[in-house]
């Protein structure tokens, strides 16, 4: 069996074992938003394993020509799907009416601080939006490139057959969420008293920045020499360009919701928040990585 197919086999029993786990009475009165995110965890988890395996699945029909994947479309719609609802997000935020909608489910779910005015006067026209700047320009074009990066870095693998690298991209940049969480509650504020970004990302510290790469680089650089063909000190290099450009792309995501003042762009992944809130991390890293592994490859 492939090595990426246990991965999958292995990552979607972890996760089923867990969310099981906290869906019991009593843990899941002690922690309901660990069980939350691990819910939502689960069910992206499960569409993405499927689009995948799906696409995997190839034509012989033809012995003396190279095998097909007529199923592609699978993995390239979910990737679209992703595009489609972030953009549906961004388009939220920048209609005045809107985004007051949205800032009253998340104070309603106590994810947002009383703290905006646009209960207070709306206009009336439900078309009215507010002037677009750099900022705004920016993060949407940057997220149409992750977009299309992750199109583009499919059809690579699926012409190389290399379909680790996949995975190996995704989940480099999940285990520095993770790492830098972690690191963070541990470290945080103890070596340096100012946070990486306070105007930005008050709860960001600069330990949970460091720290936190490092052992995500670790942690991906042994799942890099698992899945890939990749040297290890490839997978190195690559899994901690990833963990950098991951915070890179959390704090412009961090900017982009503080210009807005909300916490979270959506509600859709209970304990998360919305789609850009899950996919901060790849903004920039999965675009770099797709750019070289096509003049490299």
């Amino acid at each position: 069996m492939a090595t990426d197919t246990l991965f999958v086999i292995g990552l979607m029993m972890v996760v089923s074992l867990t969310w099981a786990l906290l869906a019991l009475p009593r843990l899941r009165k002690r922690l309901p938003k660990i069980y939350l995110i691990a819910r939502s965890w689960w069910l992206m988890l499960a569409a993405l394993c499927a689009c995948y395996v799906i696409a995997k699945i190839t034509d012989n029909s033809q012995p003396s020509q190279p095998p097909t994947y007529p199923y592609q479309w699978m993995l390239i719609a979910f990737f679209v799907l992703i595009g489609l609802r972030g953009s549906y997000e961004i388009k939220r935020l920048w209609c005045i009416r809107n985004k007051a909608v949205l800032i009253h489910k998340l104070q309603a779910r106590g994810l947002q601080a009383n703290t905006q005015p646009f209960s207070q006067t709306l206009p009336h026209s439900p078309q009215a939006y507010t002037r677009l700047n750099l900022l705004d320009l920016f993060f949407s074009f940057t997220f149409i490139t992750l977009i299309v990066s992750l199109i583009a870095l499919q059809q690579l693998i699926w012409q190389r057959e290399q379909y680790g690298v996949l995975f190996f991209v995704l989940f480099a940049s999940q285990f520095n969420d993770i790492a830098q969480y972690l690191c963070g509650r541990l470290l945080g504020h103890k070596l340096f008293k100012r946070g990486l970004a306070p105007t930005i990302s008050p709860n960001k510290s600069i330990e949970g920045a460091i720290f936190g790469s490092m052992l995500a680089a670790l942690l991906a650089t042994l799942l890099g020499i698992w899945l890939t063909h990749f040297s290890w000190w490839i997978c190195l290099l690559a899994a901690y360009g990833l963990a950098v450009s991951g915070i890179a792309g959390d704090l412009l995501e961090s900017a982009f919701k503080r210009q807005h003042g909300v916490k979270d762009t959506g509600t859709m992944l209970a304990g998360h928040g919305g789609v850009l809130d899950r996919v901060d991390s790849l903004l920039i890293g999965v675009p770099l990585f797709t750019l070289f592994y096509w003049l490299l490859g």
